[in-house]
């Protein structure tokens, strides 16, 4: 199979190769939507493939399909970042015993690039075609390659639609010549551009060669080269729109002179430029990363295997399995994720890293000593996965030893349960006081603890003396102040509630308090059910240190806060705020201008 795309539309042909000689079978044509112009050369290729995998059907089904590209279809499907259509086609070609071959021949693909040719555009397409050509691309970017005696460089400068430039300059560590400097300008260059959050981006370049490969005017004839310019299409490929334009080395002044000022032995350069040190070529990672692998044999082999090196197990069910499996797996920087249907990627772990990870999120520093389903879902949450997570969870938390200590005895026979709703978060808290416990730094002997009954958010401090005055403190501080005044706050039939200073600040604030009933605390189970959670875990924490469980106390609500609930499916946080915690921190500070800029590119594409 060889595809061919254009402008205006796509085309291929099937051909059946016999004793070296190819014949061709049956040709394919699609003229684009207009919406379809607008995709990039990776996706068109992609649309070329899926639309002749659904008008020869019948011969995908009853044949291997060998498609011949130059196009790195396979890595592009793959990605970790592909649009939704990438990832919906994949799936769909994921049926199909489709492989693909570099091509090699040239007769059949100029046969596809005829028809591609004759096909022609519709009458909105050719006029938007019209228009693109005199299209003003907001973003720009100038890149330039400079390789001398004194050593090799590179300069990159983005021109941003605010009207602000990202100036890079570029050392090597490592000899190259002209060609491979100005390719690592231009993957640099693109590098930047993505990060930034460029969906569109103008490139002009002084090199001649550069430009007309990645135009596909020129062939690229050795290996270094190849490489080179499968990863820039690759990069290319992530912008919905762009073009690229070779200018006169005198139209790149700026940017020539970044690169002889990186590729020079001076190590004094202007503060507003980011000089950045490159300690081998873009390519070795791409070359290297198929043959690193970090664990023994064990369920990601196989995946890994196929989606590097295309090796299928023997059995044809278990290799049909196996690529139905791999469409939804991408690699990242020599590791393997899981698309998620609803989360982001998870990272696939071993079954050696896995015990250790379940070990830290059950009782760690953030841990709650949470159940066996709950742990699973909680470790889901942290962008993990393998496809026994939730035998090993409950294998672990049954084998817990603070867990089998401190385990609730159930005898009473479980009943339906009256719950209580609240009509929206933070209208309804229920309030309860957890003591006498072990003395704790500041003499500390009870807990006050407070419960939304939407989002299960929960509110504690620690309590030297129970009394009105400390009660009202907490509900201004940890409620009012905080979350907002809300409607109903239940409470048990105590002085520090039913008083006069507290009945005064409900009155205030038009708050309304309600009291469970006497000897039965049912009647704000919500409440005095976190408690219990709270007791359990500060148990399984402690030991022997009970008296440090005033310290212990916040590692306790932030675990309870970040693990999903049964009865939501959800985790307070997300309900509080929409959203997971972040697993990232990001310590830098916040300032304007490129200077903002310059170091998003130094931290992010080029870590030291």
């Amino acid at each position: 199979m060889y595809l061919s795309v254009s402008e205006a539309a796509t085309s291929s042909v099937l051909v059946k190769q016999e004793d070296g000689i190819q014949k061709p079978i049956y040709y394919t044509s699609k003229a684009l939507l207009p919406a379809e112009t607008r995709y990039s050369l990776a996706e068109k290729m992609a649309l070329a493939l899926i639309t002749v995998a659904r008008k020869l059907r019948p011969y995908f089904q009853a044949h291997k399909i060998g498609v011949c590209t130059n196009c790195p279809l396979k890595l592009i499907l793959q990605k970790p970042e592909v649009s939704g259509r990438l990832t919906k086609w994949a799936i769909e070609l994921s049926e199909f015993d489709v492989e693909y071959l570099p091509r090699t021949a040239i007769k059949a693909q100029a046969v596809a690039d005829f028809v591609v040719e004759f096909t022609e555009p519709s009458i909105e397409v050719a006029r938007m075609m019209v228009e693109q050509n005199k299209k003003v691309f907001k973003w720009q970017l100038r890149v330039d390659g400079s390789s001398n005696t004194h050593g090799s460089g590179a300069g990159v400068i983005v021109s941003t639609p605010e009207g602000d430039s990202v100036e890079c300059a570029l050392r090597f560590d490592f000899k190259a010549t002209n060609n491979q400097a100005e390719y690592e300008a231009l993957i640099a260059g693109l590098k930047v551009c993505t990060v930034l959050g460029a969906d569109e981006v103008e490139i002009f370049s002084d090199s001649q060669v550069v430009v007309n490969q990645v135009l596909d005017e020129y062939q690229a004839r050795d290996e270094s080269m190849i490489t080179y310019l499968e990863l820039a299409k690759e990069l290319l490929g992530r912008f919905k729109e762009y073009r690229i334009v070779h200018v006169p080395r005198e139209e790149n002044e700026q940017d020539d002179a970044l690169a002889k000022l990186a590729s020079a032995t001076i190590n004094i350069w202007p503060k507003s430029i980011s000089m950045i040190r490159l300690l081998q070529p873009s390519i070795v990672k791409s070359k290297e990363v198929g043959a690193v692998f970090g664990e023994r044999n064990s369920w990601i082999t196989p995946i890994k295997e196929y989606l590097f090196n295309d090796v299928l197990p023997s059995d044809p069910l278990e290799a049909k399995w196996l690529k139905y499996r791999a469409t939804r797996y991408s690699v990242l920087n020599g590791e393997l994720y899981k698309r998620g249907y609803s989360r982001a990627l998870q990272r696939c772990v071993g079954p050696e890293e896995a015990e250790g990870i379940l070990r830290s999120i059950h009782s760690g520093n953030c841990g709650n000593h949470a159940g066996g389903v709950s742990l699973a879902h909680k470790t889901l949450r942290q962008g993990f996965y393998w496809p026994t997570l939730f035998a090993d969870a409950k294998r672990v938390a049954a084998r817990c030893e603070a867990c089998q200590k401190i385990a609730n005895n159930i005898r009473q026979p479980p009943e339906l349960l009256q719950s209580i709703t609240s009509p929206w978060p933070f209208a309804m808290w229920g309030i309860d006081l957890i003591g006498p416990m072990p003395t704790a730094t500041g003499e500390a002997k009870h807990a006050i603890v407070a419960v939304d009954y939407f989002t299960q958010w929960v509110e504690a401090e620690p309590l030297v003396h129970i009394t009105e005055a400390n009660t009202v403190s907490f509900v201004k501080k940890n409620i009012l102040y905080r979350f907002g005044i809300p409607n109903t706050i239940i409470t048990d039939n105590g002085t520090q509630f039913d008083g006069r200073k507290f009945r005064e600040l409900c009155d205030k604030y038009g708050i309304n308090n309600y009291y469970a009933s006497p000897a039965h605390p049912q009647t704000n189970g919500q409440t005095e059910a976190v408690n219990k959670i709270i007791k359990h875990n500060l148990k399984a924490k402690l030991a022997t240190k009970k008296g440090s469980w005033a310290d212990k106390l916040p590692q306790v609500l932030w675990a309870y806060r970040t693990t999903e609930r049964g009865s939501t499916g959800e985790t307070p946080y997300s309900m509080a705020y929409g959203a997971d915690v972040g697993k990232n921190n990001n310590k830098s500070g916040k300032r304007s201008g490129s200077d903002t800029k310059n170091d998003l590119v130094t931290f992010k594409i080029f870590p030291l």
